[in-house]
């Protein structure tokens, strides 16, 4: 097989290809290409990739208006076309360019025996999505005709783990991938060969000092059920396909691990179809395993998704990620993976976050800062937008990172009774928070079937041994039992315990988390995840409301939490100026604004003004008693005066709302009056 080679001056992911750097030309019959690929860091210099080419009938000639293009991927350790559908069978039967690609570290020298780290996906999607762009661009520069809306890409394994990932940094381009028992994420085990999980060793390091380190934005971008990064695919219309075969038994590329990545994809209404095979799908011909290999890969993808892949199936009726020339970003937890496309091909790079800018007022949002320090007078939405970044980074400082992706792991729900409470069920559960810890929570629901979907309220308690007891009307107060009063207007509850509150056994010397309040927010947020799960909740109407430590629990929760419509605190806050510094540094809330701050309010990096104000377009109401011995209920009236101007520059002034009963700490029957209506208002609409 003739290869036609390209140039050989490289450029790195920083300095990027120059536009009129040559690309191979198709081949006339089957053979082979080598396309330029992107610099890998660990091997500085340049570096080509294979790709073996298969026509429909072995020639171009025979490519037609109808013709697709399809990457078929090897596995972990293979070369070419090995554990991957048969390209000339693809070719023949599908009218499709078939293209099998010798991606980086192809071959066990380099995948596994090598001493270097596996990509994991990165930029070995990279290099088949720059294959795909050779044959794509070729064909356009000929003026070739082939149907340039039906592009596909299978493979098994490692394979499967690369079809995911180019789906991934293309995500316009794709009509139909089919994953074959890929890896759906670099977990610990895999990344640093753990005994318990995989057999898979991807040999990074945890030191930093290490050539081999993985660092966390790393492998937040591996992660292929990321649910950051599935909802930026989503607000990109990505529309592909993405038809998921694993085995059940599957221990190399673990079934729990594609199952999570299932249901993350389902979660931000991607259009994934899984096929879980289990022994009673065995056919001895296609399907021979409900483990690892599954059976013959070729076949499987006839049989899973020919219907997709066939001359008037899938189609993309829109432009290819190579036609926009735009750039796409998915954040990680200290940066940016930015995959661009300005020059048609694909060139990906990782920017660091930049430092977080500092405030020296911040009762103060009428203005933003750049990374100079210089003011700016905020004017526009996407001006405050700027500000509103800087102020989740800022309370960050104070509460600690927020926990990335791979502390999302399952919910693993488990009932532990359930009651009749007049037309209610009460149920008691325990959910999977994160990778060490588990939330008991009571969740309210009617006893009687429903049609249609119901609004949903996180329902936060406040200071108090009882815990979720209190809100739930099982014990305690009972003006704070707006659990159960807000599920008996037709809203499905959900009352989690405050860590070390009720019972949530929290120990906060042991624990990977710089505050307890960050600590809630992420529980709280889990909380939102379990209510999607359930079918009898409507997604888009989510509220939350809380009194005293619930009230600031919920404002902490909205400002991270987007899926949040309306919120609702009971005298739970007032502007820091106005407030008990040292009150707010015990484990339970911020130790830092002690140890970092020296309970300053005017160092402390961030006030209620700001927080108020980065709810903005969404509701909010804060019920603030006249004579609140607690929270200085002029601080409130000074918060909401500030975070006016943000609402008046959306345009929802109507949205922002405050009542000032008189009483002092507490939230009687007339204030939750108050609150029900102003949530209905929202949520009922």
């Amino acid at each position: 097989m003739r290869l036609l080679l390209c140039l050989t001056a490289l450029l790195t992911a920083v300095a990027p290809m120059s536009a009129q750097e040559a690309w191979p030309k198709l081949p006339a019959t089957d053979g082979a290409v080598e396309v330029p690929a992107q610099e890998w860091p660990l091997r500085p210099g340049p570096r080509r990739v294979r790709v073996l080419v298969h026509y429909p009938g072995g020639k171009l000639a025979n490519v037609n208006k109808n013709t697709g293009l399809m990457l078929t991927l090897h596995n972990w350790g293979g070369v070419d076309c090995v554990g991957t559908a048969s390209p000339r069978e693809l070719a023949n039967r599908l009218n499709v360019i078939a293209l099998c690609v010798n991606y980086l570290q192809s071959g066990r020298k380099d995948s596994i025996d090598g001493p270097e780290p596996y990509d994991f996906g990165y930029l070995q999607g990279l290099d088949a999505l720059r294959a795909l762009h050779a044959a794509f661009n070729d064909l356009k520069n000929r003026k070739l005709p082939f149907e340039s809306g039906r592009i596909f890409c299978t493979g098994g394994s490692g394979g499967g783990n690369v079809t995911l990932m180019a789906n991934k940094l293309a995500p316009r381009t794709f009509a139909c991938i089919i994953d074959l028992c890929g890896m759906p994420k670099l977990s610990d085990d895999i990344a640093f060969n753990l005994p318990g999980g995989s057999s898979l060793d991807a040999r990074y390091s945890r030191d930093p000092k290490s050539p081999n380190y993985l660092s966390l934005d790393h492998q937040e971008m591996r992660y292929l059920g990321n649910p950051d990064h599935l909802a930026v695919m989503k607000r990109l219309e990505s529309t592909a396909k993405i038809v998921v075969v694993h085995g059940v038994d599957d221990t190399t590329c673990p079934y729990a691990d594609a199952r999570e990545m299932v249901g993350w994809m389902q979660h931000a209404r991607l259009d994934v179809e899984p096929h879980w095979i289990a022994k009673k799908d065995l056919d001895g011909k296609v399907f021979t395993s409900s483990g690892h290999a599954l059976g013959n890969r070729t076949q499987i993808v006839f049989k899973v998704a020919e219907h997709y892949l066939k001359s008037g199936g899938r189609r993309l009726a829109r432009p290819t990620d190579f036609e926009r020339g735009e750039e796409i970003r998915y954040p990680t937890s200290d940066g940016a993976f930015v995959i661009s496309y300005t020059k048609g091909f694909p060139v990906g790079r990782f920017e660091p976050a930049p430092p977080v800018v500092a405030y020296p007022d911040h009762t103060d949002v009428t203005h933003s800062r750049d990374a100079a320090g210089k003011a700016q007078p905020i004017k526009t939405v996407t001006d405050w937008e700027l500000r509103r970044q800087h102020v989740v980074k800022n309370m960050e400082r104070v509460m600690g990172p927020m926990p990335g992706p791979l502390q999302r792991v399952p919910l693993d729900v488990k009932v532990i009774e359930e009651k009749r409470v007049g037309d209610l069920i009460r149920r008691k559960i325990t959910y999977q928070a994160d990778l060490t810890g588990r939330v008991p929570a009571y969740v309210y629901l009617p006893a009687k079937k429903i049609q249609g979907k119901l609004p949903a309220i996180l329902c936060l308690h406040q200071t108090t041994r009882a815990g979720k007891d209190e809100t739930a009307g099982v014990s305690g107060n009972p003006d704070l039992k707006y659990g159960l009063e807000l599920a008996q207007r037709g809203y499905i509850t959900i009352m989690p315990d405050y860590p070390s509150f009720g019972e949530h056994k929290f120990d906060f010397k042991k624990t990977q988390y710089a505050s307890g309040t960050m600590k809630a927010i992420w529980d709280n947020r889990r909380a939102i995840d379990l209510l999607e799960t359930m079918p009898e909740v409507d997604r888009e109407k989510i509220g939350v409301i809380g009194h005293s430590l619930g009230g600031h629990n919920a404002m902490f929760t909205a400002v991270f939490e987007p899926r949040i419509k309306a919120i609702v605190s009971s005298c739970g806050f007032t502007t820091f100026r106005k407030d008990d510094m040292p009150s707010w540094t015990g484990p339970v809330y911020m130790p830092r604004i002690r140890t970092q701050f020296g309970n300053d309010a005017k160092k402390v990096p961030f006030d209620f003004q700001e927080i108020v104000a980065a709810f903005a377009p969404r509701a909010f109401l804060a019920c603030a008693a006249e004579k609140d011995n607690d929270f200085d209920v002029s601080g409130v009236r000074d918060v909401m005066l500030a975070a006016k101007a943000i609402y008046k520059l959306h345009g929802a002034e109507t949205r922002l709302n405050a009542h000032y009963p008189p009483g002092k700490h507490a939230f009687p029957l007339t204030a939750r009056k108050v609150a029900y209506g102003f949530l209905d208002g929202v949520l009922k609409k």
